[in-house]
């Protein structure tokens, strides 16, 4: 029998280099297991930043061919796609170029797209994919509002393809590995969920508008969102503008998000449900030329706990971003870089649970092990991937939540079955983004 004790002993063995297998259920192990070669797949990708990124990781496995990229910035289509041909002449020597992603999803040998435009662009694009008939691997957030999140959860429904979300932090065996310490219960009572990222809260210098340079097909760049006159610092950092992203809130913070869930889901404490309100308070120097906060604090309600996202200088637990379970008897910390348990201690100093780490660089092999899973997922034509958009949905959901309740200043309780906020029509105001024409609100 396998006792909680002998469970957090494995740990060592962890660091001594000799793998997963032995704490990892056989169900784990398959899914992060590369296939034997065959059935080729063909991959494009619609935005050649993070998602050439997602396609470096489909390209460890040898089925995996990339004979598509797609960007309106004609310069770093051709740099990567020249980069790509270089370094995988075997399995992107032949990659067509696209300068509209409608022309891409029209070539029937492309199998499945990765979608890596900005999160304004990815509702749309994710639409038409899935009319067309391809497979998606969709960039996190999977939207930049919440009813774009629920249309993408309808069309799935609609069409049945094979998605993925790119929270691949739920491949990665740091968290595979603090989910199952967390399924021995060795917490105790798990009554707070922190998540958090700490980075600078230096104002952004103020940047003129000017001309878009000749490589850039801005007007494509701008798509569904309102038309403004070109500005680099609004394209080149536009995460922290809310007309095409949703700032740290909704970038770092749906990963966090989704790992405290996968967590509080081994707990067996929350299988996703919707929290009973949230709140969100926050700043920014009014001399940033960003609009989004620099400093953000979130809670997400529930019963029996909360969740608390913190968006701040310092760092915590000597670390700058993670997931951390808070219980009766320890406390699990979990990030890119391994996971700790730190146990509670009684009244005589004894420790209430053993001590276990797992620590390593920063790593993010992950997303070969999470790409890898949709590109499996595609061969057998099974919808069930790590990541399906329901799952990267409600964590996307979450974080919009959270910034609209920060924008209304407001505490704000949204309810995912009228899929609108209670009581609050400011808050409903901020459901859904206006398309600017020609590009219409995809319909299911």
């Amino acid at each position: 029998m396998t006792t909680r004790r002998n469970f957090l002993k494995t740990s060592s063995a962890w660091m001594a280099g000799m793998g997963l297998s032995s704490v990892l259920s056989p169900k784990t192990m398959a899914s992060i297991r590369q296939s034997a070669p065959g059935d080729r797949v063909n991959i494009a990708v619609i935005g050649t930043g993070m998602g050439c990124a997602d396609m470096n990781g489909m390209l460890a496995n040898n089925w995996v061919h990339c004979i598509g990229m797609c960007d309106v910035n004609r310069e770093r289509l051709e740099n990567q796609a020249a980069d790509f041909k270089k370094r995988f002449p075997d399995k992107a020597g032949n990659i067509r170029l696209y300068k509209d992603f409608r022309e891409l999803l029209d070539n029937k040998d492309v199998d499945g797209v990765i979608i890596a435009t900005p999160d304004h662009w990815h509702t749309y694009i994710f639409a038409e994919a899935l009319r067309a008939g391809k497979a998606v691997y969709i960039e996190k957030p999977v939207a930049n509002s919440i009813a774009e999140c629920n249309v993408m959860m309808d069309l799935q429904k609609k069409y049945r393809q094979v998605v993925s979300t790119g929270l691949w932090q739920t491949s990665q065996r740091y968290f595979l590995g603090a989910n199952e310490i967390l399924k021995t219960g060795v917490l105790g009572d798990v009554y707070k969920v922190q998540i958090f990222l700490c980075q600078s809260t230096n104002p952004r210098p103020v940047v003129e508008d000017s001309e878009a340079p000749a490589t850039l097909d801005y007007d494509m760049w701008l798509g569904p969102a309102p038309g403004r006159p070109y500005n680099q610092a609004r394209v080149r950092g536009w995460r922290g503008y809310w007309d095409y992203g949703g700032g740290q809130q909704t970038d770092w913070g749906v990963h966090w998000i989704d790992s405290a869930f996968d967590g509080l889901a081994a707990l067996g404490m929350n299988n996703r449900t919707y929290p009973q309100a949230v709140f969100s308070t926050a700043s920014k120097d009014p001399a940033s030329f960003n609009e989004t906060p620099s400093c953000q604090t979130t809670i997400f309600q529930y019963d029996n706990f909360h969740i608390e996202w913190a968006q701040q200088v310092a760092y915590l637990y000597n670390r700058n971003q993670g997931v951390v379970w808070i219980g009766s008897k320890a406390t699990l910390i979990c990030n890119r870089d391994g996971y700790e348990l730190i146990p509670e201690k009684k009244q005589d100093g004894s420790l209430l649970a053993d001590r276990a780490q797992m620590l390593g660089k920063f790593e993010d092999r992950g997303i070969i092990d999470h790409t890898r899973n949709w590109g499996e997922c595609i061969r057998k034509k099974s919808t069930d991937t790590n990541s399906p958009i329901d799952k990267g949905a409600f964590a996307t959901i979450l974080a919009h939540i959270a910034n609209i309740s920060y924008k209304t200043g407001s505490h704000v309780v949204y309810d995912p079955t009228t899929r609108n906020f209670i009581g609050n029509s400011e808050a409903n105001a901020l459901l859904k983004p206006k398309y600017r024409l020609p590009w219409e609100f995809p319909k299911v």
